[in-house]
């Protein structure tokens, strides 16, 4: 099949580990054309790093905010000059929408009034976000449009209700199946890691201010100074979001401690020695719409690694194994405090492993290829 991809950012944008790149790699791998057409500018310097540039099933555009042009990333997208020639010359078998970029309506209506497929694929809550350079009160139109509407939670599926009475089909985030083999450790393995002298937290994934509880990072290393704290993850936004909030210095001042580094931003396939080395993984959330609304990817990452979690109070991922939960920050502190000496036992490996194979992004590309299947 030929499939086009709309998205705000690059594939890889923030280390290559997003929802997009992920279904994306699954598309190609499963022998299907992709044209991947995206708006900002951001990191586009990074992408040649990345092997899958290269495949010739893909063809990577992207549409100058100014003029409107279409700008070849690769040799392989030359063909490409305007966005008649990827629907009425190319013609895509579906559309997969990922950020309600406003600049794209118009390819959008131009595919609907050609007959051609839509899925609008809703990665976020974006009415939380501060910023929104794709666009501002442009996801109405998008779903508007859309043939096939998914979600990544059943909360946001739940507040979808509110605004259309179209269904939301809830496909969450997941793990690649590579990155998963990657981070594999047998039971023995596993057990072993409780006897390391030194035991290491870690979090991988954004440090923004509308995500990031740093109150419970803050009391945490000053609770346990015995422990390491790794935090993998961009903590200044890029350009497109800047909101003129600076936690650059909040971080400067938590460095102070010995027990805690900030790595910044790591690429996506280079977290599998961090996760493996660690005992305890955590999600220090601020409770919100935003954060209700999200599937974390972390999670899937960090259950594939067995690693036991403690999180804030998140709905969607209230059903997974190993996590405990918690409200406050000293409860945070004491689920920390339990859960970094637990032992897992064989059946809550087994659980977790089992977690791990039925929630791949393969799986989620095959749900999403399904809905194309079905409709023909």
């Amino acid at each position: 099949m030929k499939i086009l991809i709309l998205a705000y950012y690059n594939p890889w944008i923030s280390g290559g580990g997003h929802r997009p790149i992920c279904l994306c790699e699954e598309d190609i791998a499963r022998g299907d054309e992709v044209v991947f057409l995206f708006e900002s500018d951001s990191e586009i310097d990074q992408m040649k790093k990345f092997s899958l540039f290269n495949s010739h099933r893909l063809r990577l555009l992207r549409r100058d905010k100014e003029s409107g042009k279409l700008i070849a990333m690769h040799q392989q997208a030359e063909i490409f000059e305007t966005e008649d020639d990827i629907l009425e010359k190319w013609r895509p078998d579906y559309i997969k929408s990922h950020n309600p970029v406003e600049s794209f309506l118009g390819i959008l209506k131009k595919a609907k009034e050609k007959g051609i497929f839509h899925i609008y694929d809703q990665m976020d809550f974006w009415d939380g976000f501060p910023v929104q350079p794709w666009g501002k009160d442009v996801e109405k139109e998008y779903i508007s449009m859309a043939d096939q509407c998914i979600t990544i939670s059943e909360w946001l599926a739940q507040k979808n209700r509110e605004i259309t009475d179209k269904e939301f089909k809830v496909i969450p985030n997941a793990i690649k199946n590579a990155f998963a083999d990657k981070l594999f450790m047998s039971y023995e393995e596993v057990k072993g890691r409780s006897k390391r002298k030194k035991k290491q937290i870690i979090y991988s994934g954004a440090i923004w201010p509308e995500w990031f509880e740093m109150d419970i990072i803050e009391y945490l290393v000053e609770k346990f100074p015995e422990y390491e704290f790794l935090m993998l993850g961009p903590y200044l936004p890029c350009k497109d979001e800047d909101d003129g909030r600076n936690i650059a210095e909040i971080i400067k001042n938590l460095e102070h401690n010995y027990n805690i580094k900030f790595l910044g931003q790591v690429p996506h396939e280079e977290l599998v020695s961090y996760l493996r080395q660690a005992n305890l993984a955590i999600v220090p959330f601020v409770v919100n719409e935003v954060t209700k609304a999200c599937s974390p990817l972390k999670c899937f990452e960090y259950l594939g690694a067995f690693l036991p979690v403690v999180s804030t109070n998140l709905p969607e991922i209230k059903n997974y194994p190993m996590i405990e939960f918690a409200c406050s920050k000293e409860e945070f502190a004491n689920k920390v405090e339990k859960m970094i000496d637990h032992k897992i036992t064989e059946n809550e490996y087994k659980m977790m492993r089992n977690f791990t194979e039925e929630n791949t992004w393969k799986a989620r590309s095959q749900e999403i290829n399904n809905i194309i299947i079905d409709k023909n």
